[in-house]
């Protein structure tokens, strides 16, 4: 059940966003820091935010608008500027 096991299955950049005074036991911080670094060692494209003063639910104005900003950024970089994904049966032709 450990995503641990599936970051070498990772190929798609992930942005990871994590409030930093989440207290959700099944989503404590540590859990996306370590995925994070689990990532990174694989070689993924990976970027982890952390969110002050943030529990599981985002609250703060700031905070709101820094997840604005980071995924807007995220989108135009990996997604909006992305290219073709490259299947196996693509690759074949």
């Amino acid at each position: 059940m450990s995503p641990f096991w599936y970051a070498k299955d990772v190929k798609d950049p992930i942005l990871l966003m994590h409030g930093e005074a989440d207290d959700n036991s099944g989503t404590f911080p540590i859990q996306s820091e370590r995925f994070y670094m689990a990532l990174k060692g694989q070689g993924a494209t990976v970027r982890y935010v952390t969110l002050p003063f943030e529990a599981h639910g985002y609250a703060g104005r700031e905070t709101l608008l820094h997840v604005l900003a980071e995924r807007i950024n995220w989108f135009d970089k990996y997604v909006k500027n992305a290219r073709p994904r490259t299947t196996e049966k693509t690759a074949q032709n």
